[in-house]
């Protein structure tokens, strides 16, 4: 599949943080009333979320019709878009090359920020010439001033898509990716720019015939340090992903190369665990953890040697001198590790398999409004939640793959046929009924806090008994964004239910998602 890259989907949110320390309880706040709805669905979704200082659109998106031809490329069709612009896959009419050409919304054409933002990208792209930095092949203007520029169009996966697929890798694969990472960082930084959304989204394995080729993408809120342009982006907006933001990105500071390598750190971290070092779908929790919670060991989360942890933990320092201050030091320090560990007696994991299973994911959220000045007892009802829940339900044969700040996905395989399972799927939504109902009843419940449950059936992959990927950890896929009290249920996990299972029971069921591969 092709797909392109190179490209940040953005999504303009405001939020007031300060760069003094007294301010940020309140910029917290701030931040994560604004990305409330944003953030709700999951490790995926917080992963993939960006935050820009340039206004964006909030209209329908307008695209061009196939056979209009933008600058010299004739677009065939339209493969993705975001707040600030479409992505075209195009052919250059003259050379017959094809291209993944980006183009402004026509409502931002007239906008400064969103243009000087838009050429800013250009010019940080054009800087580097690297074999794995996405190429930008030509760009200009058409349609009376309305910026574009056309890229190579890659073929592969992206790298979370890849980990979704494949389970978190070993350190051997890990180093084989963040090897060439590092080498385009390193020629990033050498030319004067800090790159600010380092993520697995934003790192492509490109397929090249037998080969492949690892692509740094996304140039989109990368700073040019020397750039004596105007500023463009407010001192209270936030820049990059949440979910991998270093602390001075967070309080509005100076980055620099120390800022993409605590990127670093939090992508090696979800590399080798298929997990981030901090998730929790409130913003305001987030971005408190990276500002103040140390980062678990990645070692606590997968067979990962001590030496791989020290090298994760002090790229994510909170303090820039005390991490490696280089992309050059820190693949260093990597290998070193990895070559420690190939002496050590870890076991080898092998490679994981495909299982069908069944998921029940749980999230615990309070009234809007609630967190901003918490109480005791609502605090102490909320972390109550979540282990109740998994001791419920390991009495009924479920585990726990993932467990966030407030959320939990149970997951239990399914054995027999798959055409066959109807009987293992009613027991499911069953069971999730029956824990909807336990966890309301619960004793010292506080009103002011709810719990959403969803249910799901899809493809696991495990290793040594344990959920290293898979469609079923994509919970963005399933899970609904809108939070409500009670049970839902995918029609992956209600299919063919209808005419077998307890109309009454079904009737407490919310019926979510589209149809998913079974």
């Amino acid at each position: 599949m092709c797909l392109l890259l190179g490209v940040v989907w953005q999504e303009t949110v405001r939020s007031v943080v300060s760069s003094q320390e007294a301010a940020i309880p309140r910029a917290l706040s701030d931040a994560g009333a604004a990305l409330h709805t944003e953030c709700d669905s999951g490790a995926a979704a917080l992963l993939d979320h960006d935050t820009c200082g340039a206004p964006a659109s909030s209209g329908r998106v307008v695209t061009l019709p196939s056979g209009s031809e933008v600058g010299g490329y004739v677009v065939q069709e339209s493969i993705a878009h975001g707040s600030f612009g479409v992505v075209y896959r195009a052919v250059h009419a003259g050379s017959g090359r094809s291209a993944a050409v980006k183009v402004l919304h026509p409502e931002l054409a007239f906008t400064r920020e969103a243009v000087v933002r838009f050429e800013r990208e250009i010019q940080a792209i054009r800087r580097i010439d690297h074999p794995n930095v996405i190429r930008i092949l030509d760009c200009g203007e058409f349609d009376g001033g309305r910026p574009f520029f056309a890229m190579e169009l890659l073929s592969g996966a992206d790298l979370q898509s890849y980990i979704l697929s494949h389970g978190r890798l070993s350190a051997e694969e890990a180093l084989e990716i963040l090897e060439p990472v590092c080498e385009a960082l390193s020629a990033v930084h050498k030319s004067s720019i800090v790159h600010r959304d380092l993520k697995a989204s934003n790192v492509f394995i490109a397929e090249e015939g037998a080969s492949r080729r690892v692509v740094l993408l996304d140039f989109g809120v990368a700073k040019v340090l020397d750039d004596v342009g105007p500023g463009i982006t407010a001192p209270t907006h936030l820049l990059g992903t949440p979910a991998c933001m270093a602390p001075e990105q967070i309080r509005g500071q100076q980055a620099d190369a120390r800022t993409d390598v605590y990127a670093l750190g939090a992508l090696a971290y979800y590399m080798l665990t298929g997990k981030l070092p901090f998730f929790d779908s409130m913003l305001a929790t987030l971005l408190h953890m990276h500002l103040w919670v140390l980062p678990p060991s990645p070692s606590r989360e997968a067979p990962v040697s001590p030496e791989l942890d020290e090298v994760v933990l002090r790229a994510m320092a909170k303090d820039p001198a005390a991490r490696y201050q280089t992309a050059a030091e820190f693949i260093e320090g990597f290998r070193a590790a990895v070559t420690a560990e190939r002496r050590s007696v870890l076991p080898q994991s092998g490679r994981p398999e495909e299982r069908r299973m069944a998921a029940i994911h749980v999230e615990v959220y309070a009234d809007r409004g609630a967190m901003d000045d918490p109480d005791d007892t609502l605090l102490a009802d909320m972390d109550e939640v979540l282990p109740l829940a998994s001791r419920l339900m390991a009495a009924k044969g479920f585990g726990v793959a993932l467990q966030t700040g407030n959320t939990l996905l149970l997951v239990k395989e399914l054995a027999g046929p798959e055409r066959s399972d109807g009987a293992a799927r009613r027991e499911v939504v069953s069971a999730a009924l029956a824990l909807d109902s336990a966890l309301v009843e619960r004793r010292g419940r506080d009103v002011r806090v709810h719990v959403s449950l969803c249910t799901h059936v899809g493809r696991g992959l495990l290793r040594s008994s344990e959920v290293v990927g898979g469609e079923l950890m994509d919970v963005e896929a399933w899970v609904p964004e809108a939070k409500r009290p009670g049970v839902a249920a995918t029609a992956a996990m209600l299919d063919g239910l209808d005419h077998e299972a307890d109309p009454l029971e079904l009737a407490r069921v919310a019926r979510c998602g589209a149809e998913a591969s079974r």
